[in-house]
């Protein structure tokens, strides 16, 4: 299996201060979206050559995840997200939770970008969020 570093997503409180900052870095958001079962809608910003993205979590359920969040640790970097090819996710967390892994869900739900998504508990991770995903079906995977 190969694993690579897809994303950082980082809970915004002010999305324009987000936006105006990373545009005088030069970047600029080239996608947005609504999760709304995840209570955001997520805006990426690419890298340069190809490297991982910043995904901007906006708050749009003060209830989500997300929200809980950045009241309790204000807002930062959330996560980590790697992505598995496709096929590999459903494996990859019975594997992480037969070796005593604690997951997030107890099966994969839909993400950004057509994106399968499980996160492993900052329990198991050494206090940070790991996002693990991959493309759905006819979704640019197999």
């Amino acid at each position: 299996m190969s694993l690579t570093l897809n994303h950082i997503g980082v809970a915004v409180e002010s999305l324009p201060e987000m936006k105006k900052l990373f545009a005088l870095l030069g970047l600029q958001i080239t996608g947005t979206e609504p999760v709304p079962e995840q209570g955001v809608t997520t805006h990426f910003l690419p890298l340069p050559k190809e490297a991982p993205s910043i995904e901007l979590l906006e708050v749009t359920d003060p209830e989500g995840t997300v929200a809980k969040f950045i009241a309790k640790r204000g807002p930062g970097i959330h996560h980590l997200s790697f992505t598995v090819p496709t096929g590999e996710l459903d494996s990859l967390c019975a594997k992480l939770t037969s070796a005593g892994v604690r997951m997030i869900y107890p099966a994969p739900k839909n993400g950004a970008h057509s994106m399968r998504i499980n996160f492993i508990h900052p329990a198991s991770a050494g206090g940070m969020l790991l996002e693990i995903m991959e493309p759905s079906r006819g979704k640019g995977g197999a």
